[in-house]
Formats: structure tokens, sequence, C-alpha cells
């Protein structure tokens, strides 16, 4: 079985700022793009959740988001990043639906679908939703400092461990894999 790490957007791999997936190109949190190429490099698989309820209220489309995540795919490109998935929640927080996270949905179907041993895998973002669909789906989780820093309260669900940024998280994510080896 496979192993992955499933990553937030905005505030993880993305500054936090650039909600206006209109107008603003993506700005990269510093390290990322090398950061997620040692994760591929080391054998992960690499998908982004992200929720954006922006859809719903009407500040964007889909087709807006889309855009946005294209432009960043091939910015990340650039340093050799692939991504298998980019799933996207675009409904309201209280619509009730399995993808918006912490829904399981979006894990749960790529692990189907990439023969994804998720409690070999880890789940990066700097949401305590993100926490809780980790761990939801047996994960290891890591929450950023950057972003939200985990600041939105929405779930309670403690994380395996609180780093810095995405850099510092995929340096452990490397030891633990080392140590596990």
């Amino acid at each position: 079985m496979q192993r992955a790490v499933f990553l937030d957007k905005n505030g993880t791999i993305t500054e936090d700022g650039d909600r206006h997936v209109k107008v603003a190109p993506p700005r990269l949190i510093p390290g990322a793009a090398e950061a997620l190429r040692r994760l591929q490099d080391a054998g992960y698989l690499l998908f982004v959740v992200t929720n954006q309820s922006g859809v719903a209220r009407g500040y964007f489309t889909e087709q807006d988001v889309q855009t946005y995540n294209d432009r960043m795919t091939a910015l990340l490109a650039q340093a050799g990043v692939h991504f298998q998935e980019i799933s996207c929640c675009p409904h309201m927080p209280d619509g009730g639906c399995a993808c918006r996270k912490p829904g399981t949905r979006f894990l749960a179907d790529a692990a189907e679908r990439y023969d994804i041993d998720l409690s070999r895998s880890f789940v990066v973002g700097d949401q305590t939703t993100d926490v809780e669909m980790g761990a939801r789906n047996g994960c290891r989780t890591f929450l950023v400092r950057t972003g939200h820093g985990g600041r939105d309260g929405s779930a309670q669900t403690p994380p395996d461990l609180i780093v810095a940024d995405i850099v510092e998280a995929v340096n452990q994510i490397l030891r633990l894999d080392a140590e596990d080896a």
C-alpha cells in the first residue's frame, strides 16, 4: 500500500491572504516547493484538500478556484512537484456535506483509488478541521503555525505535532519515516 500526505492549501502551501482567487497570483509559503519535492522524492503521494466556501458565498466561482489551482500547480511543477489530486469543497460550513473538512470523503476516496494506507499517511494543515479530518481517517496530523495556526477553534482534536510551517512538517515526516524504516 502507498503512503500519502494530504495538505491544506491556504495558509499551509500558499500564503493565507491568497483567498482572492480571481486576482491574486499564488504566493507560496517560503520553502514549500522544496519541501513538497522532498516528500515526493521519498515516495509519498501528494494531495491537496481544501474548503472553498467562497464559492457558495458568491465571492468567486468554481472556475476561479480551478484557475488559481492551475496557477499554483504550474508554479510548483517548476520545482518538480506533482499532486495526485486537488479536492475542493465549495459548500458552506453548515452545508452538512461529507466533503467539507473535517469530513472524511476526500481522504477515503483517495485511499480507495490509490491504494493508500491511511495509518502510514499524514495530514498537514493550519486549521483544527484539518487535524480533525486526519484523525477521523487514522492519519498522523501536523498543525502548522502559518495561516490560521489552529486559531479557528472549529474542532477539538489535538494534532500529533504542532510545527512552525510546512518545511518543519516535512522534516518531521521524513524523520518519522526514517525511524519507522
